[in-house]
């Protein structure tokens, strides 16, 4: 048995000689515990305290010295043992997974090749040509069957033809397949163009009003178009003599669609104004 070729043939003998000294301490201890501190005897206590301190730290002192004296012998021995034991089961080990690894490795290769070129050509078949293989992120593993790993290959195609097939219902199917395309998520395409073309539109409606409300702006009011028109009528009319030109200063306040209704009235009218 190997418990039987590595032995142990000596070992430090300590242990009695720390039985007889602790009933030395033992004694010391009790005699110094024992004692009533007061302000007589204090100054006894301190010294008893600090006889106590130096012994310990004097037995604290040889006990690192053994542990040393104790750990030398196993150090030397670990060293050995390294060298002729644990260093060539470790070498053996490496060298021997390098190998199995090497095998392996090549085994797992050549079946993710395999599942690779079933993936290709259930792509082709498909016509599916914007996806690859590492898109599907396949776990290829030597316990793996080929099955389970080419059923993960079909299933991934056939969630991309079931999106495409949705896709094609889509009123903007061609943008929605370039975001498709990007993502491989068709809920998310869907969305992004939905959500695009309802701000398109709504910017469009936005403009439209705007440039309604500016198209009316510059019409004059209906119920001011009677008295508009006979001041036009009657500024406009032919004059049977020369008239002095005169200047005629006024505030107007109105709101603003007034304002620019006045404003078209006088130029229209042919009025010079400031």
């Amino acid at each position: 048995m190997i418990k039987d070729l590595i032995q142990i043939k000596q070992l430090p003998v300590i242990e009695e000689q720390l039985k007889s000294v602790s009933k030395i301490v033992d004694e010391r201890v009790k005699n110094a515990t024992s004692l009533v501190c007061t302000e007589e005897t204090v100054k006894t206590v301190k010294e008893l305290r600090a006889s106590l301190n130096k012994d310990y730290k004097e037995f604290e002192t040889r006990r690192k010295e053994i542990k040393e004296n104790i750990l030398a012998p196993y150090m030397q021995f670990e060293e050995v043992y390294k060298e002729c034991i644990s260093d060539k089961f470790k070498n053996a080990d490496n060298e021997l997974k390098q190998k199995i690894d090497s095998v392996e490795n090549d085994l797992k290769a050549k079946k993710e090749q395999d599942v690779k070129d079933y993936f290709e050509e259930y792509k082709i078949a498909n016509n599916i040509d914007f996806v690859t293989y590492e898109q599907a992120r396949i776990n290829v593993t030597l316990t793996a069957s080929m099955k389970s790993l080419k059923e993960q290959a079909k299933g991934f195609i056939d969630k991309i033809i079931d999106d495409l097939s949705l896709i094609q219902t889509q009123e903007y199917k061609d943008e929605v397949l370039v975001e498709y395309k990007q993502t491989l998520n068709v809920s998310s395409s869907i969305q992004m163009v939905t959500n695009r073309h309802k701000a398109l539109e709504e910017e469009k409606k936005k403009q439209e009003e705007i440039e309604r409300k500016l198209s009316q702006s510059v019409i004059i009011p209906t119920e001011q178009n009677s008295y508009a028109q006979q001041m036009q009528e009657t500024l406009q009319a032919p004059v049977k003599e020369k008239q002095e030109i005169l200047t005629l200063k006024f505030t107007v306040k109105a709101n603003r669609t007034k304002l620019k209704a006045l404003k078209q009235f006088l130029e229209n009218g042919g009025y010079e104004y400031e």
